[in-house]
């Protein structure tokens, strides 16, 4: 199980051992896994684990610069996005919260007989 999965959303970024992480979820679309590739990001694999980082190299501000511009492309692009706290921070990044907030449904209006009666 992904951080993605644990979290209930599409992909997840995380900060570790020096590099930021993007975990999607378990058996994730090739479209989403494309998107990562072609926003720069290192696509890795391990025992059917699949996850996508910064690649090496890359100096801290560069690293939270990258992740910054792919999280709001993500949001963008209808993907749900948790983006570990304290690694953002930036304009970017509330766009991003602000598009996700956006795009979720709000819930259906009450039926007529739950509503309240107002009197005079």
């Amino acid at each position: 199980m992904s951080l993605a999965d644990e979290h209930g959303v599409d992909v997840t970024f995380y900060h570790r051992d020096g590099t930021i992480y993007v975990d999607t979820r378990t058996g994730a679309s090739e479209p989403l896994l494309a998107m990562l590739d072609n926003l720069g990001l290192d696509r890795h694999s391990a025992f059917g684990d699949v996850w996508h980082q910064v690649p090496d190299g890359m100096d801290e501000i560069a690293m939270k610069s990258m992740a910054d511009r792919a999280a709001p492309l993500l949001a963008r692009a209808g993907y749900q996005v948790d983006i570990d706290t304290g690694l953002f921070g930036g304009t970017a990044y509330r766009a991003a919260l602000a598009e996700q907030a956006a795009h979720r449904q709000s819930p259906p209006p009450a039926p007529r007989s739950a509503r309240a009666h107002r009197t005079r």
